[in-house]
Parts: C-alpha cells; structure tokens; sequence
C-alpha cells in the first residue's frame, strides 16, 4: 500500500487530504482541523464545511468549545468522523476525552445526530452541560440506513428537563429503518431526565427506542449516577430505558449500570437500573452485566432490572451479577410466545426478591446454573419455569459481600456442578472474562473458578470486576 499526502482548497480554505490507495482502488479522506491554531476555530463550522458523500475526519485541539452541534439529515452519504485530543500542531493525539471538552451552555442539546445514510463517529470527547428533552447530551434520530458510533466518551452532567415528557439526560437514540447505533467505551454518568410538569421522566442516563430491522450495541459502557424524576407521570430507568420492537436486534456487552436512582413519586414506576422492553420479533442480548445499588430514593418501590417481553421476542442475560438492590434484583413478566433465558447469574443481597419471574400465555422462561442468595426472598415464580442447577437460598460462599466481591470461595457448593448445555447456551466468557469451564464441568453463577488462597491466607478476591474505572 502506497500513502501520500497532500493540501488541497476546500471553500476558499486549506485542508489537508490523505490520498491511500490499494491496488487500482483509491479512496481520499479530508482532514479538517479545529482550533485556535486551526483553520476553523469552531467544530460546527468544521462539520458545515463537510461534502456529503465523501470521506472526512474533523481533527479537534484539546480544550474546551462551547457549542450545540448538528449533524442535519443532510448527511446520507460518505463518512464524518470527529476526533478529540489532537495537540496544537496536530502532529499527536491523546484520545482521553477529558482532554477534549463540548460544553452546551445549557443552551441546548449538545450534540444532534439526523444521519440518514453513511457513518457518523465521535471519539475522544467529554458532552457535557446539555439542557434539552429529549436528549440533553446526544440526540440520535432519523430513518435510513445510516450508522452512528459513540466511542471513548464521558457523557456527563446532561439534563432533560421539561414540563412535558422527559427522555434520555444523556442520550436519547430513536433507530427506526436499518439504523446502526454503538456505544462503545462510555462514561454515561450524573445525567437527568426530570419532568417538572408531571409527565413522564424515562432514561436518566439512557433512553434508546428502536424499530424496523434497526440494530444496538452498547458495550464497555459505565451508566452510573444519573437520575429519573417526576411527581405523577411514569418513571422508567433510572440509569436506562430500551425498547425493541419489529425486527431489532440489540447487545449489551461488559457494561455496568451502578448507582442510579427515581425520584419523585408516581405509581408507574419501572427499574430503577434499566427498564427493557422487547416486543415483535426482536432480540436483545445482555453478557457480562453488573448491576448494584440502583435504587429508587422516593415514591415506592423498583427492581433494579425490569424486563417486559411480548409477541416472538427473544431476551437472553447471561454471566452478570445484581447486587444489594435497595428491591427485587430482577422481575420479569413474559407475555404472549416470548422467549427470556436466564443463564449464569448471580443475584445476592437484593432487599426484595432476588429473580420475581411470571410466565404467562405461551411464553417460554428459563433459569440455569444461577445463584440467588442473600435476597429478601431468593426466588419468586409464576406459571412454568424451565429451570436447571440452581443454587437458590444456599450460602455459595462469596469472598466478601462487604466489599462488593463475589468471587467464590474454596468448598463453595456452585464449582463445578453447574449445566453444560443449558437452555440458552453457556457464555463463551465469565463476567472476568475469564473462559467458561475451566474444570471439565461449568460453575453455577457469574463466575468461573475460585478465588486464590495465597500462603498468607488472604484471599485474591477483585473488587474491580464491578467498574472499568472509566475516566
């Protein structure tokens, strides 16, 4: 492969293009700089001088720009990608999005994203300040097939607040058509949806709807300390709302909603770590979650994982752990000929009900080699589970609750008993992502293995796994 570079006039001003070409094929991309020693001292002026259908990438210097940022429906075509970090010679990138600050002045949505066609993606930026419903720090809408990735950012600090509805503090995301989102290596945190009119407040730090065959990751994401509140009107998610409907297929990988919270009071109250809806024929995927201390701070009572399915929608959760939950750990109510499969949980000290499981109509409900101890009450079903190598109200022997570490200890009665091939599959990978089965036979719960008797006698117990310790 041969690379050169070279400066080309764009609208009467530089801009530096990289020409690579690879055997007879050559695709340019158009850098554009940002900064005080830039060309353009503003991103959005950056973004504006962008030709649709071609391929640019917006190089922003560290700092902080306050602005509302619009990428219009305009956008169908091509490439835009926005990277944060970049010195002032633009000759070096440190991509830590503190570095890179887009700061809304609560004047607005911080970041507005109608891409109906090609890709759009932001790396290396902290959205904070935002003041708007919906959405207060990002804002995804639109129809098409166009795909939208959020990478490496801290979301922070956002507010939706209105009289009337009030969805997503720091993201709200509405995919309709082919849609792509991704989140990826986020910091979703102390983000509001409050509404001051008595309306509904839905997704404190995350609100994502989803129809037609569109398409969710949300992956190596942190969603915490962020907040629902409104005085009569539903209140659902306070760390995350999704719903996926029609054909949507969605993933939620290694993330980790912690420390969320409902305020306010009304009877409509819904998860207060995540509310998940799944509807139609869509498929939802949850490996490797960490759900702790989400918790509801007025007006009743909320689990921290709310799980409603209908229609032929599939849900699976696997190798993810629900701890000290001011409620229930889990409650799901499956309607219609639905499918929940529930594989290698650890669901502990939870002050209500660890798993409240209802099957109804024709739905199918499925537990396997799941702890569940510690709880108010362990276990809670209705109609027919299928279920398999439990440990339900049986001490497993954790390293130490106390300090959020639920490792199992030598002697626990979960290694090595667990199922194999249980309904919904094992996980290739523990919450450590550590492999599965390590031992000829699975561990029962969110953890393979056992914690490390050093010859001091302390345990190896991590307390970490719960956290990435984002920036």
């Amino acid at each position: 492969m041969k690379q050169g570079v070279r400066r080309t006039a764009l609208s009467g001003l530089s801009a530096l293009t990289l020409l690579v070409t690879m055997g007879n094929a050559e695709a340019q991309v158009t850098i554009l700089e940002v900064g005080p020693s830039a060309t353009y001292n503003n991103i959005q002026d950056a973004i504006n001088a962008a030709v649709v259908g071609d391929d640019t990438e917006i190089r922003v210097q560290s700092g902080t720009y306050t602005e509302n940022l619009l990428v219009s429906s305009a956008f169908n075509a091509g490439s835009l990608t926005l990277l944060g970090g970049w010195d002032f010679a633009f000759t070096q990138r440190d991509s830590n999005p503190n570095n890179t600050i887009i700061d809304g002045n609560a004047s607005g949505q911080v970041l507005g994203l109608a891409v109906t066609g090609g890709s759009f993606l932001i790396d290396g930026f902290t959205i904070t300040n935002g003041f708007f419903a919906p959405g207060g720090g990002v804002f995804v809408v639109g129809s098409g097939d166009g795909k939208v990735t959020l990478r490496n950012l801290r979301i922070v600090g956002n507010s939706a607040t209105a009289p009337g509805f009030a969805y997503g503090g720091g993201l709200k995301a509405d995919l309709i058509g082919n849609q792509v989102l991704e989140v990826i290596d986020c910091r979703i945190r102390d983000n509001e949806a409050v509404s001051t009119g008595g309306s509904s407040a839905i997704g404190g730090g995350m609100n994502i709807s989803s129809l037609g065959s569109a398409r969710f990751l949300i992956q190596n994401c942190e969603i915490d300390q962020n907040s629902i509140d409104s005085d009569g009107g539903s209140r659902w998610g306070g760390g995350l709302f999704l719903f996926a409907g029609e054909n949507v297929q969605g993933q939620i990988l290694d993330s980790y909603p912690i420390d969320n919270e409902v305020l306010g009071s009304g009877a409509d109250l819904r998860g207060a770590g995540a509310y998940l809806v799944a509807q139609g024929s869509a498929s939802v995927n949850l490996e490797r979650t960490g759900w702790i201390l989400n918790r509801v701070t007025s007006g009743g009572s909320a689990p921290q994982l709310e799980i409603s399915t209908n229609d032929t929608a599939t849900v699976r959760i696997s190798d993810s752990g629900l701890a000290q939950g001011d409620e229930d750990g889990v409650y799901a109510q499956c309607s219609g000929s639905s499918t929940l499969q529930l594989v290698n949980l650890t669901v502990a000290d939870n002050l209500g009900i660890g798993l409240d499981l209802r099957q109804n109509t024709t739905s199918t409900v499925s537990l396997y080699n799941t702890i569940s101890y510690g709880n108010g009450t362990d276990l809670s079903t209705s109609g027919t589970i299928d279920s398999g190598s439990n440990l339900i109200g049986v001490d497993p022997l954790f390293v130490d609750p106390t300090r959020i570490d639920y490792h199992l200890l030598i002697g626990s009665p979960a290694e090595n008993v667990g199922d194999n091939s249980p309904t919904g599959g094992l996980g290739l990978f523990d919450f450590d992502k550590s492999p599965r089965i390590q031992d000829g036979v699975v561990d029962i719960g969110f953890m393979e293995g056992i914690a490390e008797v050093f010859s001091d006698g302390f345990e190896s117990g991590d307390t970490t796994t719960w956290s990435r310790t984002l920036q």
